[in-house]
């Protein structure tokens, strides 16, 4: 490749509207599923947070439908962000070509925090099925639904700290410190760690652990649970649930994280401080995990 060529712009390997699939389970469960399994998952921004969105309102928009089922196809829930594209590459940037603050503020607006209020904000309960990995933004899904199934082979992983976050949960950081506290929640933004299935029951993250070929019908179950409340009962419920939350201040994370998630994306690296980013620009994301890594693992993470 001449120095005036460029590589092709990473793209998705299949249309949008298959990345993240809409079906009727039952009557009155409905579910969405997330379907790049040959990348664990992971998000493409911002088309499929948009979709994500898009299939949500579908569920709401349906009368039948008193349940949602939010899980993944393949081996894993979602392992975040792809970051063969993320973060300034998704607001039209480039290597030597910074975007404007107004257009990293815009699309946090329009696309992180869309798609977890959508969630959280959602008036039909909504059901986490955890599988594999569950990472970053996969977290904030998660965070941001009513209750969460696992499997006993799943992690949860705060990774995505490690890329320079420091601490910044953009969009669900309210949510996390309700259900954590204040001091899990340091922990594993501090650490990036990553919790076994058994440990995330025991923090909160999730309401069950079931064996592996146990998950669908385990969640299933749980959501015909939620199907024997009056559809009424079930909305007025929720959205008295979002009153409280209100009052408690919920929707501030959402303005938070407009200016948040912009100054992170924009972060001066000192002296051997690792930049994630420009490592992958460099040597490719597989090398630059495997150098990031290497750093927390010598010290115990």
């Amino acid at each position: 490749m001449t120095t005036k060529e460029k590589p092709d712009k990473y793209q998705l390997e299949k249309p949008v509207e298959e990345t993240v699939l809409y079906e009727k389970l039952e009557p009155a469960i409905a579910a969405i599923t997330l379907n790049r399994p040959e990348k664990h998952n992971a998000l493409f921004p911002p088309p499929m947070f948009e979709e994500i969105t898009r299939k949500v309102k579908m569920a709401v928009m349906d009368d039948s439908v008193k349940c949602i089922i939010l899980r993944g196809n393949g081996r894993s829930f979602c392992s975040g962000d792809d970051l063969n594209l993320a973060p300034y590459d998704t607001y039209g940037g480039a290597p030597g070509e910074r975007p404007s603050q107004r257009v990293r503020v815009l699309a946090i607006t329009t696309w992180i925090n869309d798609l977890y209020r959508a969630l959280l904000y959602c008036p039909k309960t909504i059901i986490c099925q955890a599988k594999g990995w569950t990472i970053g933004v996969g977290l904030g899904l998660l965070f941001s639904c009513d209750m969460a199934i696992a499997s006993e082979s799943s992690v949860f992983s705060m990774r995505q700290q490690r890329t320079g976050f420091g601490g910044l949960s953009p969009g669900w950081q309210g949510i996390q410190l309700f259900q954590l506290g204040m001091k899990r929640m340091r922990e594993w933004q501090m650490t990036g760690r990553t919790l076994k299935s058994d440990e995330a029951l025991n923090w909160g993250v999730v309401n069950s652990v079931v064996p592996d070929d146990k998950l669908d019908e385990e969640t299933l179950r749980w959501a015909r649970t939620v199907a024997l409340h009056p559809a009424d009962g079930l909305m007025i419920g929720k959205e008295h649930l979002h009153i409280i939350m209100d009052a408690m201040g919920f929707q501030s994370q959402y303005s938070a994280s407009n200016l948040g998630h912009p100054l992170f994306t924009n972060l001066k690296w000192e002296g051997e401080e690792f930049n994630f980013l420009k490592r992958r620009n460099a040597v490719g994301v597989s090398q630059a995990f495997r150098e990031r890594e290497a750093r927390w693992e010598e010290l115990g993470w």
